[in-house]
């Protein structure tokens, strides 16, 4: 380990992304290798049921998507335990809520595997073949683009089947596959009673709050804070005229990173800060305490925090592109336009060449003054948004597609 972390202060960026994928390459070879000595789904070798594998407590998308996986697997009342592998590095939950559902033992005969590709080949060559054998193999994987890439094509042919949180996604990896991928879509349900005030977040009482969510652990030229903030100036002057902009910083690492968003804001005095790790109830408290939630990303594999904001009735200013339109229209939030635009160099998993959105920071800063001046237009926005949310992803119609996609393999 002290090697590696000494080669990586001395090489060039260029000869350390080819030292990775020569390693990738081996990783590969020896997960493919273990592939073909698996033993082939045996549907009553094991008790009918999920083994759902994966980071539950990890304060990620990933993480956020295996507990709301939990969730619909408890009310569905269907057989199911955690095989809990927590992620070096990452933020965890002071959550025990599954505590009792975990467990050392794989006890059913289907495993969901929230994994993803970036990370499977080395995964998935720790784990020994008995974790795999007999057993229906599922990957829940996200990704953020319209081309999933090629290098992580290998990681596909190791599951007899993968599924995802939207049709965006789903694409992306069908064209590379002929296995079957499935759209499994998230339910957003989650007690709103007894939530915290704004006082509780020191927040002001008297001003229309925006509300940005931004982790340093995500790729931030995809989350694309920044134009947040620029859309913010541009749509009001540095005293606000009575409104506030809150930024929700996760994972928060080097002090100059936090300078750096508030040297964005010079001479604005109504800027606050939350850099604490919050639990799930405080972030929901969060989003349902401010008036608007702004997302001006580049790509969603999902939006999560774009789906709970509505369900609260918070209205959502959201680029309008990705998969986030699979639940948010023009009656029940306000899509940004947008113009594609191809990404000039590899930024983290995503590749030069690719494409994503730059929003109309014109277009977001409009639909916060209209947000702001037109309480009629702000309260149609905030019901539409609530309905819509309740009636397309509800833990019902959630139970309801799992159960349909698992039935035949029982």
């Amino acid at each position: 380990m002290k090697i590696k972390k000494a080669i990586s202060h001395i090489l060039p960026d260029s000869t350390k992304v080819y030292i990775k994928m020569l390693f990738n390459g081996i990783n590969n070879k020896k997960m493919l290798q273990k592939k073909v000595s698996i033993k082939g789904f045996v549907p009553d070798k094991y008790p009918f049921g999920i083994n759902l594998i994966g980071d539950i407590r990890a304060e990620t998308g990933l993480g956020q998507s295996m507990r709301i996986l939990a969730d619909i697997l408890e009310e569905g009342e269907i057989p199911f335990t955690i095989w809990q592998m927590d992620s070096p590095g990452e933020l965890e939950l002071n959550d025990d809520k599954w505590k009792e559902k975990i467990s050392a033992k794989l006890k059913y005969s289907i495993n969901l595997v929230h994994i993803n590709p970036n990370i499977w080949a080395e995964t998935y060559n720790k784990f020994s073949k008995e974790v795999f054998d007999y057993r229906y193999n599922i990957a829940f994987w996200l990704w953020e683009l319209e081309e999933f890439p090629d290098k992580w094509v290998d990681c596909i042919e190791t599951v007899d089947e993968i599924w995802t949180p939207s049709e965006f996604i789903s694409k992306s990896i069908k064209q590379k596959t002929t296995k079957p991928v499935e759209t499994v879509p998230y339910a957003i349900c989650f007690d709103v009673e007894n939530l915290y005030p704004r006082k509780y977040f020191e927040l002001p009482e008297d001003k229309f709050l925006f509300l940005a969510m931004y982790d340093f652990k995500s790729i931030s030229e995809r989350k694309n804070p920044k134009a947040v903030i620029r859309a913010y100036k541009n749509a009001f002057d540095q005293g606000g005229e009575g409104t506030g902009l809150v930024i929700k910083i996760n994972h928060l690492g080097k002090k100059r990173e936090l300078e750096q968003l508030q040297e964005e804001m010079a001479g604005y005095k109504n800027i606050y800060y939350i850099t604490d790790n919050l639990s799930r109830k405080e972030i929901e408290s969060l989003i349902a305490d401010v008036d608007v939630l702004v997302s001006l990303h580049r790509s969603e594999g999902f939006g999560l925090p774009l789906a709970e904001a509505m369900y609260l009735g918070t209205p959502v200013i959201a680029t309008g592109w990705s998969a986030n339109v699979e639940f948010m229209e023009n009656d029940c939030s306000c899509l940004v336009n947008y113009t594609l635009a191809e990404i000039k160099r590899n930024i983290g998993p995503y590749e030069k060449g690719n494409q994503w959105a730059e929003a109309d920071i014109v277009c977001a800063s409009q639909y916060m003054k209209k947000l702001y001046y037109d309480k009629e237009y702000w309260e149609e926005i905030s019901g539409n948004g609530k309905k819509k949310i309740r009636q397309k992803l509800n833990i019902e119609n959630a139970i309801s597609v799992i159960k349909g996609k698992i039935k035949r393999l029982n």
